[in-house]
């Protein structure tokens, strides 16, 4: 069997301020709870799902019912769909080969061998445990049980040699949960009609999986917002760019699935045309520094001319050498898929701000045009960084005796919201570390509870050191789970 690509994850930049990087920084900082699933590695996602006593089947179906709900049918960019952290953290969308490839990796870690298969066109896998095979698709939703005693999840083989087991799985009770949600014929997993194949002599594609996923560093007057709610960019390659953006198409086809509707249920989305319980989420990185203390320097790749005098309490960077440019250039770290910035100046003095970003490192650089907006320069660019997964640079130019007094950057980025530490009813405990504090590090969630999702709670805990938190949460549905922010004070 092929092995595996497994990537340590590390990410490096150059800053202006060694010292202040390592003094005041938080590096890395992770949220996780004991009632969700913890997404960081492969290890974490299988310990969270998988629990002493299960049988095997058992062990099977959690982390296949896991992998539903994680993606949906659609389209993915080639050189990401075989990516397994990107595609749970960001993307969450894919087709059938692209389903069952990162389902098959979860279930070897488990010690479970299994084979990709193809019928007419559509990919599906089989797993073998207890001394024999069995059948599953999570992109169509399919899995039914033989009419043994005990009965047991049904093989290819059974599945060619009677086609009554799929076609009759309903009506005599022996479907899976949340069979064939989307209305697909049970005919791909029946009889021997068509091309049936084993694929890539029962191996699999290659997968990559970069971990452990979700570094970042969060510096002074940064605070990194994820949310459970759909926004207005999202990553526009290998996807359509219509009015919904990357949502389960089949809409209220999700109400039948009845082991992750409490999580969907509070959910819902009532986007163009339909409601969809399964979408997209937004998240965005709000950077407004302290200039008058120099802490923008934290986030600063090279600087050049550039002098920070304080005027009438104000922080204000100029030109240290009136006569020649300054050029300040900043770092945006972030491991989701950017879809969009907006940044905002305060000029003073004459002269000119021009602005332009790049996301190879500074090879390439594109201008964005700023323009006044209430005694402020402005500017949104989309284009320029959506699709990045590297984050991007920020180069800001003075000139002319141009000044800066004032700087916010909102970073904003897609995610796959199913992959947040959700709360549960019940006691929810939340674990916060981090490599370094190097500043006070305040953690918010924001929920709404009730069975109508009424109550509205809010809780707000700071650390400087790893530590943990309660949050009790009545039931019994789920809550709606608003947004995480994590935030450093300026």
């Amino acid at each position: 069997m092929r092995s595996w690509t497994v990537l340590a994850c590390t990410i490096s930049f150059v800053f202006a301020s060694s010292v202040s990087l390592a003094q005041n920084v938080v590096v890395n900082p992770h949220i996780r709870t004991d009632t969700s699933v913890d997404f960081r590695t492969v290890d974490s996602i299988l310990k969270s799902v998988v629990k002493d006593g299960m049988t095997d089947e058992q062990k099977v179906l959690a982390v296949f019912n896991l992998l539903r709900r994680m993606m949906v049918h659609g389209p993915c960019p080639d050189h990401l769909a075989f990516d397994f952290h990107k595609v749970m953290h960001s993307l969450g969308t894919g087709s059938c080969l692209r389903q069952t490839t990162p389902l098959a990796m979860l279930l070897r870690q488990l010690g479970y061998k299994s084979q990709s298969w193809v019928h007419d066109g559509h990919h599906m896998m089989q797993v073998f445990y207890g001394g024999s095979w069995h059948c599953l698709d999570p992109h169509m939703t399919f899995y039914v049980y033989d009419r043994s005693d005990p009965p047991k999840i049904a093989s290819i083989q059974q599945l060619q040699d009677d086609p009554t087991l799929a076609h009759k799985a309903v009506e005599e009770g022996r479907a899976g949960k949340g069979f064939l949600l989307c209305g697909d014929s049970p005919k791909w997993f029946a009889g021997k009609e068509g091309r049936w194949a084993l694929e890539f002599d029962g191996d699999w594609p290659d997968l990559k999986v970069d971990e452990p996923f979700g570094r970042i560093t969060l510096r002074r007057g940064e605070t990194y917002v994820r949310t459970w709610h759909p926004g207005k960019y999202w990553y526009k390659a290998g996807w359509m760019k219509g009015e919904t953006g990357p949502v389960h198409t089949c809409g209220t086809a999700d109400r039948k699935d009845e082991v992750n509707w409490p999580l969907y249920e509070p959910h819902v989305w009532r986007g163009p045309g339909s409601k969809y319980y399964r979408c997209w989420g937004v998240g965005r990185l709000e950077y407004k520094p302290d200039l008058a203390g120099g802490h923008y320097t934290d986030a600063v790749v090279r600087q050049h001319n550039v002098s920070m005098q304080k005027r009438e309490g104000i922080g204000v960077l100029t030109q240290a050498d009136s006569g020649k440019p300054a050029e300040i250039v900043l770092n945006v770290n972030c491991p989701y898929a950017i879809t969009a910035g907006e940044l905002t100046v305060a000029p003073s003095g004459g002269g000119t701000v021009s602005a332009a970003v790049s996301t190879d490192r500074g090879k390439t650089w594109q201008p964005v045009a700023l323009a006044p907006a209430d005694e402020k320069l402005q500017t949104v660019f989309v284009d320029e960084v959506n699709g990045s997964f590297d984050g991007y640079w920020l180069k800001l130019d003075m000139s002319g005796g141009a000044n800066i007094a004032d700087l916010e950057l909102i970073s904003h980025f897609q995610l796959n919201r199913f992959s947040l530490p959700n709360f549960t009813p019940g006691k929810n405990t939340v674990f916060v570390t981090a490599e370094q504090y190097g500043s006070p590090l305040a953690v918010t969630y924001q929920w709404a509870e009730g069975s109508n999702w009424l109550r509205a709670r809010s809780i707000t805990r700071t650390f400087t050191a790893d530590g943990q938190f309660e949050v009790d949460v009545p039931g019994p549905k789920y809550p709606r789970m608003e947004y995480l922010s994590l935030s450093v004070a300026p």
